[in-house]
């Protein structure tokens, strides 16, 4: 293992310290795990990562399609509420 100072705020040591006691381990084997942790979330993929590229899909519809079946849909609801 390799030996790292660290500076931090005192109240963020004290949670530190406080942490260690009540899991009954050492701050060092506190921090470890605690890092451990926070890099294996980051390491996770995003949810959103699979929207990517969605956009670009060959879909079985376009805008206009979706613009014309809003027209017949809601268009009269439309009108009625805007007065046209």
């Amino acid at each position: 293992m390799r030996r790292t100072t660290i500076t931090w705020p005192e109240d963020i040591a004290k949670q530190v310290e406080h942490a260690a006691k009540k899991r009954k381990k050492s701050v060092s084997a506190t921090v470890r795990e605690l890092v451990e942790k926070q890099l294996a979330n980051e390491r996770k993929v995003s949810p959103f990562a699979s929207l990517i590229g969605m956009a670009s899909m060959e879909l079985p519809y376009t805008a206009a399609d979706i613009d014309e079946e809003l027209a017949k849909t809601f268009g009269d609801f439309v009108r009625e509420d805007s007065g046209l």
